[in-house]
């Protein structure tokens, strides 16, 4: 009886501390009652404390986009697929780029993440934020943190190695490998604009791409320079994969509305 009764104490102490630990419970009530009232109808603490955790959940989902920059912020180069499995779910759609790695795809009303596996690993990742006001951090000093679509591509503390771009009927992107120096190690970074991404300009990748045709060199650095200075990024990614990969690894606007467009 004893230790039915500490159960429950336990189970109502860790309930308390969910609903403490929740910054939105004041704007959210009336959803907090209706949880309440069903915890009471199952009598189930360990049910209640799960079901008010994921009420929870989704209230900060709602309102905040924590939840989701933390999941983003603990995958990295090197991961076991189970462990980054574990965080986003299963893939929805799958791949191969090659006979080796295969780009898993992992759909967010707010993001898309790309996870490039090798064997049982993540040889490389990309985020594609989906939403306007979405901004995870992905570069860091000790002064500041930089993030995407917050950022024009000038901004960043880096410089492009390499570049890839099409503007097409079917497609228009821009995506760039980046120089970090040594603190990139083996890692390279990836920072572009894909259609489907919130914040694109397709005026400035047009004029790019059609210097690139038809342009000379001076006139193809000016017109890259204008799209640094003056687009925000959509897409990032790190990895230890040449930029072709990541091409490859591409969807088109009527692919991503083909998968994940309700």
């Amino acid at each position: 009886m004893g230790n039915k009764e500490d159960e429950h104490h336990d189970a109502a102490h860790e309930l308390k501390q969910v609903m403490a630990n929740s910054l939105l419970v004041n704007r959210s009530k009336s959803y907090l009652f209706t949880l309440l009232a069903i915890i009471i109808a199952l009598g189930e603490y360990s049910e209640a404390v799960s079901l008010i955790s994921d009420g929870f959940d989704s209230i900060r989902s709602e309102f905040t986009h924590d939840i989701e920059y933390e999941k983003l912020s603990n995958i990295r180069v090197g991961n076991t697929i189970s462990y980054a499995e574990g965080i986003l779910g299963l893939p929805q759609v799958s791949r191969s780029i090659d006979d080796q790695i295969t780009a898993n795809y992992f759909f967010d009303p707010k993001f898309l993440m790309t996870l490039f596996y090798k064997e049982n690993r993540i040889e490389a990742y990309t985020i594609t934020c989906l939403v306007k006001d979405f901004f995870p951090g992905i570069f860091r000093n000790a002064k500041k943190t930089w993030t995407l679509g917050n950022n024009t591509y000038a901004s960043f503390p880096t410089t492009p190695q390499t570049y890839l771009i099409d503007h097409s009927k079917t497609n228009s992107y821009y995506i760039e490998k980046l120089d970090k120096g040594r603190t990139g190690l083996f890692v390279s970074s990836y920072l572009g604009n894909l259609p489907f991404g919130a914040n694109i300009n397709h005026e400035l990748i047009a004029s790019l791409y059609q210097q690139e045709v038809y342009g000379d060199d001076v006139i193809v650095l000016k017109a890259q320079s204008e799209l640094r200075d003056n687009q925000f990024p959509n897409f990032y990614g790190e990895g230890l994969l040449d930029l072709s990969y990541i091409e490859k690894s591409l969807l088109t606007g009527a692919e991503f509305q083909s998968y994940f467009g309700s």
